[in-house]
């Protein structure tokens, strides 16, 4: 008797389990799904910054500046903004000192004043890498071609372009966006920029411009459909020697597959009318 229901189980198992397993294939791991069915060199689409955090987060410390580099490139009374822990406007910020309070960064520079400095303060390009200090409130859009990417940025309605598969040119032309190449290593998208004009803040965090000697390499990676990794590492020979500074790192949520950039230029004969909505914008979490 125990042998036979033994057997009838067996067999009732047996009858059920194509049942079982068909229905366990019906229900799929949406983000299992999601992992492996993306091509991962489709970086196309609109994306953004979803941590909250405004500016660099970054553990590892600066390189000492050099000599010339604390003579030349330091941002003088100051600097300052939303992403710091005052502002010239009074805001208060994600940081931990009060409204009001001064800092000194390692180099001495006076941080988070309010009436200080931060990129496009006054409608200036903002470049890359400073470009991505602002993503958690604009979004930027890749459009991948077969030569090129265009990277398109909404604040100050910015874009750069991205070469495919050429080296910098001999003779780069100085600007403020540099010249950019870029090359697949397996999935993630190695952009090295060079050839910028050295009137450009690195971060609003960091207390000095770059040099016309900054070197940017950026590795984008998707780790699934929608989900974007930037890793950043700079070099400065006049700024940091021979010391390279890693250690930047951002993540993105595809905002649209398309297009979802608005209009958003820096008019300087409106730059008070500007300025407002930004803060405003930044109040409201938009």
């Amino acid at each position: 008797m125990e042998n036979r229901t033994i057997v009838g189980v067996l067999l009732a198992l047996l009858t059920l389990s194509p049942a079982l397993f068909a229905q366990s294939a019906k229900k799929p791991d949406s983000a299992a799904k999601q992992n492996t069915n993306f091509d991962p060199h489709d970086l196309n689409g609109s994306w953004m910054d979803t941590t909250g955090k405004v500016g660099d987060d970054n553990p590892i410390p600066e390189p000492p500046l050099t000599p010339w580099a604390k003579e030349h490139l330091l941002i003088k009374g100051g600097i300052s903004h939303a992403g710091l822990n005052a502002t010239s406007k009074g805001v208060q910020s994600s940081g931990s000192l009060p409204t009001g309070a001064a800092a000194v960064d390692a180099n001495g520079v006076p941080a988070n004043v309010p009436g200080g400095h931060y990129p496009g303060e006054n409608c200036e390009p903002q470049g890359v890498p400073a470009q991505f200090n602002f993503s958690v409130f604009y979004p930027f859009q890749f459009i991948v071609l077969p030569d090129r990417i265009y990277q398109m940025f909404e604040d100050h309605n910015e874009w750069r372009t991205i070469r495919l598969n050429r080296d910098h040119p001999k003779d780069v032309f100085p600007s403020y966006m540099g010249d950019s190449v870029a090359k697949w290593d397996g999935d993630t998208l190695v952009v090295d920029t060079v050839g910028f004009n050295g009137r450009d803040w690195i971060s609003e965090n960091i207390g000095q411009y770059m040099s016309d000697a900054f070197h940017l390499v950026e590795r984008y990676h998707l780790t699934d459909a929608k989900h974007l990794e930037l890793e950043m590492t700079y070099y400065d020979p006049k700024a940091w020697g021979d010391k390279a500074w890693p250690g930047f790192k951002k993540s993105f949520t595809l905002d649209s597959k398309g297009d979802s950039l608005e209009e958003n230029i820096c008019d300087p004969a409106h730059l008070h009318e500007y300025d407002t909505e930004v803060v405003d914008r930044i109040n409201a979490g938009k």
